[in-house]
């Protein structure tokens, strides 16, 4: 009988084999395909030339010279102008993530799945606002992202439901519904809480609650999951943290201007983060949250941010700039991760502001702004 030293001994060499040995197989082809998508998002030259871009006719030009032209030719008898850009880009990115889907081992697809359950919430606010202002289905379809688990034909049935109730069962049968309204929940309590909110909605004076559900339990699943996956030694979580604790303080911010108590603001607040909810509120009561927040710095990475909006006080200008410093780390870790998930989570991560970017300059051009405006307003990824 082998001895418990000789035992331990085996076992972690037997652990070291193993890595050296299987996760090349598991992750070598994931992540070189993953590095050739990257590849392919847009540089420096190219987000310069959609702005230069005259018309939106033009910008579409530019983008026919980027992968993005798949997605506009088969758009292009139906769609003219900005909404041929959108629904490209929103198309585009679909095509993206279930390339990542695709290509990412089964055991970590999961993890995956739960991230990109951000964008059925989305769709979900995007479709329920649609309802509560009788906006045809045709006219929001350019602003969804068909990435997640809700197909455009389950959202288009929720969109034309007849009733709350019927909302409701759409949610339980449709597969990423059935996520959110089952096993998302921690308690019955919860689970009865977003039930009453989604039969309340079509009479509710407002539907904030049920956005604020929503972005609550994608986030919620995208933690979850992230927390147990150790494979990459806790990359994806943090990404996933930094993620929500940069929505938190937008949300924490904007609020608090607005004039929001701190008991309100705990209302919308997404789970998932690396500063509690009980934190964020005792930072809201010192009265000098950007101050305040600046002890977190080594933690979070948000000086620049943070000075930047003590000096104007725009939240729009702190979302740029904490945009711009998660789009940093998101590319270092990139690269630096090696045979992990973390590969594919921040070219997933990356695409997502590419796509940001091209519908900032959409839409800034739409209200006429300059060149000089809308750049300082995109995210280099690459």
């Amino acid at each position: 009988m082998a001895s418990a030293k000789s035992t331990t001994s085996r076992k972690k060499n037997g652990g070291l084999l193993s890595r050296l040995t299987f996760r090349p197989l598991v992750y070598g082809y994931a992540n070189a395909r993953a590095h050739g998508l990257y590849s392919r998002l847009l540089d420096e030259e190219e987000l310069k030339s959609l702005l230069a871009a005259p018309s939106f006719d033009a910008m579409v030009e530019v983008l026919e010279r980027t992968p993005y032209k798949e997605q506009l030719v088969a758009l292009s008898l139906r769609f003219k102008g900005d909404e041929l850009i959108e629904l490209a880009v929103s198309r585009r990115f679909a095509y993206f993530a279930a390339q990542l889907l695709k290509i990412c081992p089964p055991s970590d697809r999961p993890t995956l799945q739960a991230l990109l359950g951000r964008w059925d919430a989305h769709n979900l606010k995007v479709v329920m606002l649609a309802r509560r202002q009788k906006e045809p289905f045709e006219k929001i379809a350019p602003y969804l992202v068909i990435a997640g688990s809700l197909r455009e034909s389950d959202l288009q049935q929720i969109h034309s439901a007849t009733d709350a109730e019927d909302i409701l069962h759409l949610l339980r049968v449709s597969m990423g519904g059935e996520g959110m309204s089952g096993s998302m929940f921690s308690s019955l309590g919860e689970a009865e809480r977003f039930r009453k909110l989604v039969l309340a909605a079509d009479k509710a004076a407002t539907l904030q609650p049920l956005m604020d559900e929503f972005d609550r339990l994608a986030y919620s699943m995208a933690a979850s999951t992230a927390a147990a996956y150790t494979a990459d030694g806790g990359e994806v979580r943090r990404l996933v943290q930094r993620a929500a604790d940069e929505k938190n303080l937008s949300t924490v911010l904007r609020l608090s201007s607005a004039g929001s108590k701190p008991a309100d603001i705990r209302n919308y607040l997404v789970p998932g983060g690396s500063v509690t909810d009980s934190k964020w509120l005792s930072l809201l009561r010192e009265g000098a949250l950007t101050t305040s927040a600046s002890r977190l710095d080594s933690r979070l990475g948000w000086k620049d941010a943070l000075e930047a909006y003590s000096r104007n006080s725009s939240a729009a200008q702190l979302e740029v700039a904490l945009a711009r410093s998660s789009a940093a780390k998101n590319v270092r870790i990139f690269h630096r991760s090696q045979m992990n998930l973390g590969v594919l989570v921040g070219a997933l991560m990356l695409k997502e502001q590419e796509m940001a970017n091209i519908r900032k300059i959409v839409r800034a051009k739409s209200l006429r702004l300059s060149s000089s405006e809308i750049e300082k307003m995109l995210v280099q990824v690459r």
